[in-house]
């Protein structure tokens, strides 16, 4: 199925490199399209966070696109080094806004993490996509 979808039109058997882009991108992007749907759910209380960050609580409304599309986009390929660059560069700014006290438990791991995810955008940005990508898949219907 992947194949059908997905595959970008080079010749040959998939490699384990192929297979293994496609699961860090799945890795990358599945926790901004989970807690992009959950700030949407959550409303109310993420705009007051965005607001203890010394920004304006209607950015919840860019937020919220930004990383669910975002993360749909590396999940399947589309444009993504554009969207890397957009999730890392998120990231890093809402980390150094809102991961900074660790004097509480959990900040230092949140400020870490974060920073470890850019790090994999970064890589994704460098590297590409991958093999199985509807970009590919796109280029190669044009």
């Amino acid at each position: 199925m992947a194949r059908i979808i997905f595959d970008d039109g080079r010749a040959g058997t998939p490699t384990r490199e192929d297979w293994l882009l496609l699961v860090a991108r799945l890795f990358l992007a599945a926790p901004f399209v989970i807690f992009g749907i959950m700030k949407y759910i959550n409303m109310g209380r993420m705009q007051a966070m965005i607001e203890t960050g010394g920004l304006p609580g209607w950015l919840i409304w860019l937020i919220i696109p930004w990383q669910v599309l975002c993360g749909l986009a590396i999940a399947t390929g589309f444009f993504t080094r554009t969207a890397a660059l957009l999730l890392g560069a998120f990231c890093i700014v809402a980390t150094c806004l809102y991961h900074t006290n660790w004097s509480v438990s959990g900040e230092l791991s949140d400020f870490t993490k974060d920073f470890a995810m850019t790090g994999g955008f970064i890589l994704l940005w460098v590297h590409g996509p991958g093999r199985f990508s509807l970009n590919g898949r796109l280029r190669r219907q044009a």
